[in-house]
């Protein structure tokens, strides 16, 4: 699967290279989610389906001669919603006010070099859920236990710090339960 994918992407980049339209097309590549059960996923803790860093985190390629240098890397924690907001900022729209998005447009940190905009990135899926702002995690999985990470120096999630950091677990349960409340219920 692996070298298919390879392949066809290779395929891509050398139509847009054969149409003289490589510089100027954004190539954008991202995983939906985690590694499966048979991925080494090293550092990171569980795979997909899980809201864990290792079902969560996931590269994502971005390629646009034209406008943004080569052979970066960024540690900037972004969601899905946050590149469809990108796209149409590039594209020159914006949503209908009466339907915000709910991600924050990466263009100025990729073309400008404006700070990457902050906001709370929100996880649900069949009965665990996940909030992280910054480098701070919470974590509820299907144990029931409410957890806390920080995972600038634990991306494996393992030093619980809910005990010592009880008025920062709150505060990002109290947001992961705002955001939930706006949203529809999760099916069954």
């Amino acid at each position: 699967m692996v070298e298919d994918l390879d392949r066809s992407v290779g395929e891509v980049l050398a139509a847009l290279k054969r149409s003289g339209q490589e510089d100027d097309t954004l190539v954008f590549f991202a995983s939906d989610n985690g590694g499966e059960r048979f991925s080494y996923n090293w550092p990171l803790t569980s795979n997909k389906a899980s809201l864990q860093e290792g079902g969560i985190r996931v590269p994502t390629v971005v390629r646009w001669p034209a406008r943004i240098d080569g052979g970066q890397v960024s540690h900037v924690p972004v969601v899905t919603p946050d590149w469809t907001a990108t796209l149409l900022e590039l594209a020159g729209t914006r949503p209908d006010r009466a339907h915000p998005l709910d991600g924050r447009s990466l263009a100025g940190y990729l073309l400008r070099g404006e700070r990457a905009p902050a906001h709370d990135l929100f996880w649900r899926v069949r009965g665990e859920r996940a909030l992280r702002r910054g480098d701070w995690k919470y974590y509820r999985g299907t144990s029931g236990r409410d957890q806390l990470f920080n995972l600038a120096g634990d991306l494996r999630e393992q030093a619980d710090k809910a005990a010592v950091e009880p008025a920062r677990l709150a505060e990002l349960r109290a947001a992961w339960e705002k955001t939930d409340a706006g949203l529809l219920p999760y099916p069954a």
